[in-house]
């Protein structure tokens, strides 16, 4: 679906930055008192009425720059090219009685745009120039519109603060001509009749005003031809071209369709300077609160009209019940209940609501953080408010959500880290509301085991300062079938993958052994829980030093933001482990002798920023007094990375470095990929490979029971297969971790667990076709049937092959439920359509087959990847009728519902639709 809009949404993030050099370095300045640069994303040309080139400097308003060009993107053979000519990207026609019609090659302001343009500025100029700064603008949205209003939601309120500009939308656009004052139109799908041609012709004649944006034909999404029937009922003196302008020199972030130019023509009152909706990363701004989503995402309004939303910095907030398919409870020390955690992600939200809405506060960035948005364009800030009514804005919100226990810290590299962790650290030591049943001392361990192999991700070879490194000093080597590649500047026959330097209580690993997206929860491809990399990782801890104490991994060093590196988000599954061995497990952002002070290992990932002399020298005084430093590397290492990784390592004494290499290996790896190779050669003279003692455990018993078995499944069976399920629950008062555990039909058809644990009073249901596991459901991924319909035998086996139940059933078999799942029969996903022209060709089918109405208001779709739609509030399914959910945008019916989404949803490789009702429990699944 509409890759470039996709690409262009992900480019952009960059770029609304507000950050110098943010921009492409071929960036054109424009004279002082006009706007900075305009950027034309995704545009076409302009055309005069004979459909060639328009060369008539008075209608041009704005051009390209001289290195700009264009072509005919979809091949249709009916662009005009312009060669060497100057690139019209604006024109007008104004008309004797006062009226104009500007046409735009591209839409401008939508809300991704980049607002270190002066894009809404130019507009809003255009507007005064023609309307005087006010009247009444009606947004189109009659004619099956690719984007609607809420598109342009930051401009129409920017108009509306900045000027006093009524903005609206309308489906009638003829008919409520007569309220207008000018129209604003974005490349109609739908072609406007004779009659509303005439309408708008004799608006634009009698003084009214026309806006008129058309986009690049990439992909042909651009209905240039209605746009010319429009130009031609109007009696355009220009038309609208069938291309797509490229720049290669000026441009933003080097993507050639996102063009920026300054060639304005200030004849026409369009480029004035003015205040606009760019956001400065180094200043504080105060804002209003539109919106409080949950405990740490907000909805605020600037002074300029424009609307974002906050992901509150530092701070995590339990995910409400209808979003527990997002939540890790490996991330929640000492917490192993998702139900827990939903009813604190409510009592959160309260307490953010309670604080915010309503409120006028402050926000302010943080310099140690890549940039002011994140990955889903939400800006990263602190929030600052009067939480005492004393009319001073001096409560910091991030923070004392944290510190009232509503929170964990979220370990990024942000400047304030530590001091949160203060914070979180009080908070669970007086048990602070989510941490009043924190319990880490009662966790049952994971994955604690006799090491017999490990996996190395994108590994990369260990050697010394002055070359190979002695076998000696290499606890584990690769598989003698695994290869170096590269260049690396030292070659051999086995490869070494973890070096020691004992007396300097140093160890080197040459990939990253507890990434977490190697976990099969986070969606990597295989189960790798089978591997025992957490106790060599543990055991290289423990190992190298001689102090006791916690686990520190260093995150200040820009190791979050980097993909080759390890922060403790990207550790969460290893922190888990260590808390089933009694090891305390955090981050540190500023390396100091205090926040070392209570630490037995630090873990040094492949830092993209230079340690200090001063931190290398507390490191330093750290190792001699006994503790150990895990240098952790791998092969997608910067060469800036490494540089500073070998800082460290010659800081400490130690002649270890990581080589410039990757080791493959294609006969032994995981998931049939040569960078994930696999080993099982140890030298068993280190004490690295046995599992760990402990002395925690829960000192209850957890006793996993057969509770429903539906075996007949609606429809046609081997169309429906995740209709077929069985339902187990945990009776007991302690988990039960179920990793290897066995199911099993009469016939011997076999579902082994990857790793899972139940909790207490906890369900899961296995569903015999394909989807996404979560903690509540989980998929066979067969293709055909498994539980007879007239009768069989369920069987449970645990680890050791002991027989944990066996249940013979009857019929379609037996409903023991007591939790109160989904009550809703009947409704169902039918249809997935993944691959159309436009985004509403993209869409998702649902059924009530049962035999009465469904009030969805709570209900929810999601996709494999998380993103997902919220059914409109009281909106009702009758009995047999269907709904329709388009990823795009339109109007809302009682068939047809539309997401906004503004990028394809629906993967045409395969995905899984979920649905799940106003309970959190999951309605029905649908995977292609």
């Amino acid at each position: 679906m509409r890759r470039r809009t996709f690409l262009a949404s992900l480019s952009g993030t960059a770029t609304t930055l507000g950050l110098t050099g943010a921009l492409g370095s071929q960036q054109a300045q424009a004279a002082s008192g006009t706007v900075d640069f305009l950027e034309f994303d995704s545009s076409a040309s302009l055309l005069d009425a004979n459909r060639d080139r328009l060369t008539d400097d008075a209608r041009i308003a704005v051009k390209a720059e001289t290195s700009a060009f264009n072509v005919d993107d979809d091949s249709n053979g009916d662009a005009v090219d312009y060669g060497s000519t100057d690139v019209p990207l604006v024109a007008v026609d104004e008309r004797a009685g006062g009226g104009a019609v500007v046409g735009f090659g591209a839409e401008l302001v939508s809300d991704d745009a980049n607002f270190e343009s002066g894009n809404e500025e130019f507009l809003l100029n255009v507007w005064d120039a023609y309307l005087g700064g006010s009247g009444t603008v009606l947004y189109d949205e009659g004619h099956d519109q690719y984007d609607t209003l809420t598109t342009f939601s930051n401009m129409a309120n920017y108009a509306e603060t900045q000027a006093n500009y009524a903005v609206s939308a309308t489906s009638t656009l003829a008919d409520d001509l007569s309220t207008a004052d000018a129209v604003w139109i974005t490349s109609p799908s739908a072609a406007f009749t004779a009659s509303e041609q005439s309408a708008l012709k004799g608006f634009v004649d009698d003084g009214g005003v026309a806006f008129v944006h058309d986009t690049a034909d990439y992909s042909n999404f651009d209905e240039t031809g209605n746009l010319n029937d429009l130009a031609n009922g109007l009696d355009l003196a220009f038309r609208f071209n069938d291309d797509q302008v490229l720049d290669t020199e000026s441009n933003t972030n080097g993507t050639s369709y996102r063009v920026q130019t300054t060639r304005f023509d200030t004849t026409f009152d369009f480029f004035a300077d003015r205040t606009g909706m760019e956001i400065d990363p180094n200043a504080s701004h105060v804002v209003d609160v539109k919106d409080v989503t949950d405990g740490d995402t907000v909805d605020v309004e600037f002074d300029s009209g424009r609307r974002e939303n906050i992901r509150v910095l530092g701070m995590d907030t339990p995910e409400k019940e209808q979003y527990q398919q997002y939540e890790r409870t490996q991330e929640w020390e000492g917490l192993e209940s998702l139900t827990y955690l939903a009813d604190w992600g409510a009592n959160a939200t309260d307490w953010a609501q309670g604080e915010l809405s309503g409120k006028t506060v402050e926000i302010a960035f943080d310099d140690a953080e890549p940039g002011i948005f994140d990955q889903f364009d939400r800006l990263l800030a602190y929030i600052y408010y009067d939480g005492t009514g004393d009319g001073t804005r001096s409560e910091f919100y991030n923070r004392r959500t944290v510190a009232n226990g509503y929170a964990r810290v979220y370990s990024s590299s942000f400047s304030k880290h530590d001091s949160f962790m203060s914070a979180e650290s009080q908070a669970q030591a007086d048990g602070v509301n989510v941490w009043g049943a924190s319990d880490p001392d009662a966790s049952d361990p994971i994955r604690n085991r006799d090491a017999d192999d490990l996996f190395f991700p994108t590994a990369a070879s260990v050697r010394t300062s002055s070359g190979a490194i002695d076998p000696s000093r290499v606890p584990v080597v690769a598989e003698s079938e695994a290869t170096q590649t590269g260049s690396p500047s030292v070659s051999y026959g086995d490869v070494p993958l973890v070096g020691l330097d004992e007396p300097n209580n140093v160890g080197l690993v040459g990939a990253p052994l507890v990434d977490e997206s190697y976990e099969q929860a986070e969606d990597y491809a295989v189960d790798t829980s089978t591997f025992e990399n957490f106790v060599f990782a543990a055991n290289l801890a423990n190992y190298l030093g001689s102090r006791s104490g916690k686990v520190v991994v260093d995150g200040g060093h820009g190791q979050f933001s980097a993909d080759y590196a390890l922060s403790a988000e990207e550790t969460a599954y290893f922190q888990r482990f260590l808390e089933g061995v009694d090891t305390d497990y955090d981050q540190v952002n500023d390396v100091t002798s205090t926040n070392l002070a209570d630490a037995k290992a630090v873990v040094v990932s492949s830092p993209p920023q230079a340690f200090t002399s001063t931190e290398l020298d507390v490191l330093s005084s750290f190792a001699a007094d006994g503790g150990a430093v895990v240098l952790v590397g791998g092969s997608e290492t910067t060469a800036t990375a490494r540089s500073n990784l070998h800082d460290v390592a010659s800081a400490l004494g130690s002649d270890l470095r990581l080589s410039d290499d990757q080791v493959e290996d294609g006969t032994n790896n995981v998931n049939d990929d040569a960078t994930v190779p696999t080993t099982t050669r140890f030298d068993a003279s280190f004490p690295l490979f046995s599992a760990l003692e402990t002395d925690g455990g829960t000192t209850g018993t957890g006793d996993v029971e057969l509770v429903q078995v539906h075996a007949d499944a609606e429809g046609t069976e081997s169309e429906n297969l995740n209709d077929e399920y069985v339902v187990f629950e945990n009776v007991g008062d302690a988990a039960v971790d179920v990793t290897n555990y066995e199911v099993s039909d009469a016939a011997g058809n076999t579902y082994v667990f990857s790793e899972f644990s139940l909790d207490a009073g906890a369900q899961v249901t296995l569903h015999t076709g394909s989807g996404t596991d979560t903690s509540t459901d989980l998929y066979w991924g067969e293709s055909g049937g498994v539980w007879n319909n007239t009768g069989d035998t369920v069987t449970l086996v645990d680890d050791a092959g002991s027989t944990v139940l066996s249940v013979t059933y009857d019929g379609d078999g037996f409903d023991d439920t007591d939790d109160g799942g989904s009550t809703v029969d009947g409704m169902t996903i039918t249809n997935v359509s993944e691959d159309g022209a436009t985004l509403n060709d993209e869409y998702v089918v649902v059924e009530n087959g049962s035999t009465s109405a469904v009030d969805t208001t709570g209900w929810s779709l999601s996709d494999a990847a998380g993103y997902t739609y919220e059914f409109p509030d009281g909106f009702t399914l009758d009995a047999s009728a269907s709904v329709t959910i388009h990823t795009g945008k339109g109007t809302d019916t009682s068939t047809d519902l539309y997401w906004g989404y503004e990028s394809a949803v629906w993967n045409n490789a395969g995905d899984t639709a979920t649905l799940t009702d106003d309970a959190g429990n999951t309605v029905d699944t649908y995977s292609y």
